[in-house]
């Protein structure tokens, strides 16, 4: 990521974009999510491996935890990948793991906003999440992790031009992920 930082102003208007987004998610209003994505957009989430083989200096870094860009990954979509999994998810024939439909939380903190490129047109942006899902009567599953966006300011407004989510588990403790993060 970039090291020059956004203005509060800016920054506030990022806050506030990724609380609203939550909150997009949180209502199940996915046609407004799909509202603020880019149409390139890149959503991925890299496995997360367990070992740590080779065990040379800087190893320890994240990026040697995260399987690369083209192997499998938990979320590797598009614009289009996204739209058919939301619409999969909430037509008359919904996914079986998603009827009744999940009640999902999210929270979004440690936020932190760069500028990305010389026109300031495009941010670079970092954060946590814990997101909570519950389904039937289940305690529910509760993701912990990171994201790094690009954020894309079109006609004025902030759009997600790629999302990497970086998710703390190395075991996933449900049936299927069928969040959003």
């Amino acid at each position: 990521m970039s090291r020059v930082a956004v203005d509060p102003e800016c920054y506030l208007a990022v806050e506030q974009f990724l609380y609203r987004e939550a909150r997009l998610l949180d209502e199940r209003d996915f046609e407004g999510w799909l509202g603020i994505l880019a149409p390139d957009i890149h959503y991925w989430a890299p496995n997360r491996v367990n070992r740590i083989v080779s065990a040379k200096p800087g190893d320890r870094d994240v990026a040697h935890e995260l399987s690369p860009v083209g192997d499998p990954a938990i979320y590797d979509e598009t614009f289009e990948d996204l739209r058919l999994r939301i619409a999969r998810t909430t037509t008359a024939k919904q996914l079986w793991c998603e009827n009744p439909p999940s009640r999902v939380r999210h929270m979004i903190s440690n936020i932190e906003a760069y500028v990305a490129d010389e026109a300031d047109e495009e941010l670079d942006v970092y954060s946590n999440f814990v997101v909570y899902q519950a389904r039937f009567d289940e305690a529910g599953t509760t993701f912990f992790g990171a994201r790094i966006d690009r954020l894309r300011k079109v006609n004025g407004n902030l759009m997600i031009a790629k999302r990497k989510i970086i998710l703390d588990l190395t075991v996933i403790p449900t049936g299927a992920v069928t969040v959003f993060f």
